[in-house]
């Protein structure tokens, strides 16, 4: 029952109410409307809902808050982000790149090897 509250909850919230749904062979249902879904698999009760952006980006989060996908079909770019019992998200990229973040803080490398570090009162980038 809750999953059908959380569902209908979601649908009224993301205007996606009037779209489609197919339940697939697994139990998991599906509504979309060609910028928004929503997915629920009824064995663990984790919704996943993806957006599409008018530039082309699909974003995908869990309902649990620990994963999230990003994919820009323009560029073919992949990120997946994983959120860590302690706060921290660390953030990985299909061309290489990976950050670990927590509070507005954090480090990235960048394919090429640069560093970039955000402090409490500092920021900057340093190239190998």
């Amino acid at each position: 029952m809750k999953i059908v509250l959380l569902v209908a909850c979601l649908g009224f919230a993301s205007g996606v109410w009037a779209a489609d749904c197919v339940t697939n062979a697994r139990g998991k249902t599906v509504c979309g409307n060609g910028s928004k879904a929503v997915a629920v698999n009824p064995n663990t009760g984790t919704v996943t809902t993806v957006q599409k952006n008018p530039s082309g980006v699909m974003a995908a989060q869990t309902s649990n808050g620990q994963t999230a996908v990003a994919v820009n079909r323009n560029t073919g770019n992949v990120a997946v982000a994983q959120k860590n019992q302690n706060g921290v998200t660390t953030t990985q990229t299909s061309r290489g790149g990976t950050a670990k973040t927590k509070n507005g803080m954090g480090v990235a490398v960048g394919p090429n090897g640069t560093v970039c570090a955000k402090g409490k009162s500092n920021q900057g980038c340093k190239k190998p």
